[in-house]
């Protein structure tokens, strides 16, 4: 797998496996948002057996649509504990990103770095961490595309990969399909048939499992933009501001036709190079959504380091020495330097630890753990802010069910006065009193947070205390109300 290696292969992987443990140690809890909550159901299956279970009133079914993601984590909280399992999980999931992009790197990059060659492995990680660090299972797929994609024709491998990727993610079919036009490109057809086959037999698993559930979570999930009617979430932005006002049905057709005719165009160029080819053929998604953006963005950097090294040299490296004071006799000269593998790359590593440090966010976790008191047991919450509340409250108290879910538009359809009144209480606005309680009586809720989003939002306390809604706690931005429901 490692066209040029400086040390020996256990010295190798020992360097990115502490440069691994220690970014994951340094920046500890780095996902207050979903990985909390897949935590919390792998940890308490018996009380967060299924979706529909934690977050009534949802659009899904009692489906697990995360199932095998959990029962990994579960696995793990065998030998880790409930705190630092984040720590293993992100400690693994950036070794093998450190191991695959040093992989690309030898095979694609022709100018010989020496040992310099790990340290622009760990920039090139540093930049495009986020993803990888989320507890998501969505990780997987970042790391099983950088897989697939090192694979040459062979159906054993990617045969093996995709069946034992695609079980974890629902969506596996964008990734694994998305590889297969790659294959097909390069008429790589034992590569090709591998993905396919191993794709059918896991849509056929998870359809086996659950059809009704599977099918409905894809079905709610591809069309969540309209579901969300107007509400916007961070990492579903577009990469460009100005396509956030063109439909997906336009957009879809006219980035596949753009796509093919380049590939046809410039056909001998993308059937040498799989890793320009899989970018152009996906790129309707990362333009479109920040959250594809960020899982490419090792791919991306790799081709952008690709084309600067793999043009002219000399240009290069009259470019290396203007911007960075390095010349070809320095860089050769390290090579022969015991002390620059001893200090320059430890240093390095040191260094990006300390700037992936997140102890602020902890504190932000910490400071949610008011949720263990026992009053909040077993009780459902409104909260009208879709924010990462939602997710420390199931990490601190699993018995807890959470009005809404994690998906802005994925409220039920069953009365649509009731799921207008529930989006525009997430907008600016806000609703009124009569409207707010009318939502509280409907989801059955015992518990209100309020968070103080805006100065449009105007509620009269007493007349909400007529109602039933009388604050019990106020705490850090969020008035805590309990309801009464004898007098909703």
């Amino acid at each position: 797998m490692i066209k040029r290696s400086y040390f020996p292969l256990y010295i190798h992987l020992c360097i990115y496996f502490i440069s691994a443990f220690l970014f994951a140690y340094s920046f500890d809890i780095s996902m207050i948002d979903d990985g909390l909550r897949h935590i919390a159901f792998a940890a308490n299956n018996d009380v967060m057996s299924s979706w529909g279970e934690v977050f009534p009133h949802s659009l899904f079914s009692s489906y697990d649509p995360w199932y095998m993601w959990h029962r990994l984590l579960e696995f793990l909280l065998y030998f880790v504990s409930y705190e630092n399992v984040h720590i293993v999980v992100n400690c693994l999931s950036l070794f093998t990103l450190l191991v695959l992009v040093d992989a690309h790197f030898r095979k694609n990059i022709n100018f010989d770095f020496s040992s310099l060659t790990y340290i622009i492995v760990l920039t090139i990680v540093y930049s495009s961490f986020y993803r990888y660090t989320m507890i998501r299972p969505d990780l997987l797929s970042g790391l099983f595309i950088l897989s697939m994609l090192l694979i040459k024709n062979r159906f054993l491998y990617s045969f093996i990969l995709t069946l034992i990727y695609s079980p974890f993610y629902y969506l596996f079919f964008i990734y694994t399909g998305s590889m297969g036009l790659v294959y097909l490109v390069k008429k790589e057809w034992n590569s090709f048939f591998g993905t396919l086959i191993a794709s059918i037999i896991s849509l056929i698993g998870f359809l086996l499992i659950d059809s009704k559930g599977y099918l409905e979570t894809v079905k709610y999930v591809l069309t969540d933009q309209s579901l969300r009617m107007g509400l916007e979430v961070s990492e579903g932005q577009p990469l460009f501001g100005f396509l956030k006002s063109i439909d997906y049905f336009i957009l879809l057709p006219l980035f596949l036709f753009i796509s093919l005719y380049l590939i046809k165009k410039n056909y001998s160029y993308f059937q040498a190079n799989a890793i320009p080819t899989f970018l152009l053929i996906t790129s309707v998604l990362w333009f479109n959504q920040l959250r594809y953006y960020h899982l490419f963005l090792p791919i991306i950097v790799l081709f952008l380091v690709e084309i600067l090294f793999n043009s002219n040299k000399k240009n290069l490296l009259k470019l290396l020495r203007k911007s960075f004071v390095i010349s070809k006799r320095y860089v050769g000269f390290s090579k022969k330097v015991f002390l620059f593998y001893v200090i320059a790359i430890p240093y390095t590593i040191a260094v990006f630890a300390y700037m992936f440090n997140t102890k602020s966010q902890n504190e932000s976790v910490n400071n949610a753990d008011f949720f263990k008191k026992e009053f909040f047991n077993n009780k459902t919450i409104l909260l009208n802010n879709m924010g990462t509340d939602l997710y420390k409250a199931l990490y601190f108290n699993p018995t807890i069910k959470i009005v809404p879910s994690c998906g802005l538009g994925w409220f039920d359809n069953q009365d649509m006065k009731m799921k207008d009144i529930y989006i525009r209480m997430h907008k600016e606005q806000g609703i009124n009193e009569e409207e707010l309680k009318t939502l509280v009586k409907y989801v059955d809720a015992d518990i209100y947070i309020h968070y103080l989003k805006n100065s449009n939002q105007v509620l009269d306390i007493k007349k909400l205390e007529e109602y039933g809604l009388s604050i019990r706690l106020i705490l850090n931005n969020r008035l805590i109300f309990f309801v009464d429901k004898k007098r909703l």
